[in-house]
């Protein structure tokens, strides 16, 4: 019981430095703006959306978007423009029996999320190892114990962040939208963002690897940053090499180390689909800790 007690006092006393900077601050209130910007913009554009349909049936054109949006459903408008952001046309048809906003808030939850958990991660562990005040909890506990409680309060920050952005895009959805049910929105924003969380995990376990293996903060947000954002390309580059020779088998070996190609996976309707997705996000983002680790264990601190 000894080493989970001392990760949890390691994750409160993350909690407690990471409010407290600026960076984890100016990210939080990045991840609240890009949220309320998505619900603006799915505002904005279904009001273009019901204008035209209005002024093609010869009705007056409504002050609020949302009373028109089972027609715009019907004429399959919505599915178009939601099927190349949750992995095309069938997902988005069973999706759409689910609020419109909650599921368009969810993707932008999946997109902002992995980024505010990047760039506040990085140099959580980095920035101690340089000012050498991580000795003061090496008195107290292991490295084990610091790097899992780091992860931990890392795990409620970005939470905490997920929460917030579910009340806001609830209460703006209710203001600047009719027709929305708040219990049925709040449940699929609520759904939407865990399976956000989860699509997340990895690139929290690559920022805190990165945070482990870099001793100093800069580099290693540099270096998770950089990484984050070629795994696409690095992605696209594998599956054009991979093959049914021994080179080709590498390159889909290592596609399958790569979180962001199972971004359609976490909009899947299938159960199992689901739990499959759940339960790899979490076995990349411990590889990617253990990579760190493992550097962590042997540096001189």
């Amino acid at each position: 019981m000894r080493p989970l007690r001392d990760i949890f006092w390691v994750a409160i006393y993350e909690l407690g430095e990471a409010v407290r900077t600026r960076l984890f601050q100016l990210a939080i209130l990045a991840y609240l703006g890009g949220i309320g910007f998505s619900v603006w913009l799915f505002t904005e554009i279904l009001s273009q959306a019901e204008s035209s349909l209005a002024e093609t049936l010869g009705v007056p054109a409504t002050t609020r978007p949302g009373s028109m949006l089972p027609q715009l459903l019907q004429n399959g408008d919505l599915r178009s423009v939601l099927a190349p952001l949750v992995g095309g046309d069938d997902k988005a048809m069973a999706l759409l029996s689910q609020p419109v906003l909650g599921l368009w808030v969810g993707v932008f939850s999946m997109a902002l999320l992995p980024l505010v958990l990047v760039f506040t991660a990085s140099g959580t562990v980095s920035a101690e190892v340089r000012s050498r005040s991580i000795r003061f909890l090496l008195v107290r506990t292991g490295r084990l114990e610091i790097a899992f409680g780091k992860l931990l309060g890392q795990l409620f920050l970005g939470a905490t962040a997920s929460v917030c952005g579910v009340a806001l895009a609830w209460g703006m959805g209710l203001t600047l939208m009719s027709g929305n049910d708040p219990v049925a929105l709040m449940t699929t924003l609520l759904l939407r963002t865990f399976w956000a969380a989860l699509f997340a995990l990895p690139f929290l376990g690559l920022a805190l690897g990165a945070s482990l293996l870099v001793g100093n903060p800069n580099g290693a947000r540099v270096l998770a940053s950089l990484t984050f954002f070629f795994m696409p390309i690095a992605a696209a580059v594998l599956k054009h090499w991979s093959g049914p020779d021994t080179a080709g088998r590498i390159c889909d070996m290592l596609i399958l180390a790569i979180p962001t190609r199972y971004w359609a996976d976490f909009w899947s309707m299938n159960p199992g689909d689901l739990a499959f997705a759940s339960a790899r996000s979490v076995l990349l983002a411990i590889v990617f800790f253990a990579f760190g680790f493992a550097r962590f264990q042997r540096r001189d601190l």
